[in-house]
């Protein structure tokens, strides 16, 4: 029922291996293999496959390979194994370095949403506002910053950019060199960062590298649009 019952499970599999491996080898064969065949029966549930694919389709591609590459390189299994637990990390690190960023727009509900999913116009006319839902680490930051750049690069107009950062649950060395040349290139521009729900250990962060000084921090997104309202050059429309 916890992560000890694991380590036990370890403990207890090296105390064999190591000590009382002798003690079967008067054991037959075909015993042995009966206790193996009942140990992985239960892994074997070819009804999870179309579930898996129906919630995530290359997670389902990745568990079908290496169940077919460990049934073809048997008794080497390890090499399925090995290729599924790659692909995975692979997977993995996609995901990471390619986070979802979104801009934000009001909805006529009054929540916070995808603004070009949902046809919605810009919080302000020379404001750029985004949520990214990941951390702020080695992993995203760039994408980040691309992000920032391309749009500035192409709306030379924005003056003030407003991070939604309710998602940043970490921030990390790179996240606050990233961090720092946002605020840096925002100030440039003569306009300003702004910073919305930003949780406590991201803030602790940002803190101690002396980042909150230059910039304006609210702690509800209904702070923020009031704070954007009072901007002289932004207009935010009024929630519904």
């Amino acid at each position: 029922k916890s992560g000890w019952a694991a380590l036990f499970t370890v403990g207890l599999m090296l105390v064999l291996l190591l000590w009382l491996t002798p003690a079967l080898y008067h054991v037959p064969q075909s015993v042995l293999a009966a206790v193996v065949i009942t140990a992985v029966s239960g892994l074997i549930r070819p009804a999870t496959l179309p579930r898996l694919w129906r919630v995530s389709r290359v997670e389902a591609m990745i568990a079908a390979v290496t169940w077919a590459l460990t049934l073809a390189t048997a008794p080497r299994m390890y090499w399925g194994v090995l290729v599924g637990l790659l692909m995975n990390l692979s997977h993995f690190l996609y995901l990471r370095l390619h986070p979802r960023i979104i801009e934000v727009g009001l909805h006529p509900d009054g929540s916070l949403r995808d603004r070009h999913l949902w046809n919605l116009p810009p919080l302000a006319p020379r404001l750029l506002a985004l949520r990214m839902d990941a951390e702020l680490d080695f992993a995203s930051a760039s994408a980040l910053e691309r992000r920032v750049t391309e749009h500035l690069a192409a709306h030379p107009d924005v003056l003030h950019l407003c991070l939604l950062a309710q998602p940043m649950n970490r921030i990390d060395v790179t996240g606050v060199e990233t961090f720092a040349q946002l605020l840096a290139l925002m100030q440039s521009r003569g306009g300003s960062l702004h910073l919305s729900g930003l949780k406590l250990p991201a803030e602790q962060v940002l803190r101690q590298a002396g980042l909150l000084d230059g910039l304006a921090l609210h702690r509800t997104d209904t702070d923020a649009l009031a704070a954007l309202r009072r901007l002289p050059e932004t207009a935010c429309p009024t929630a519904a």
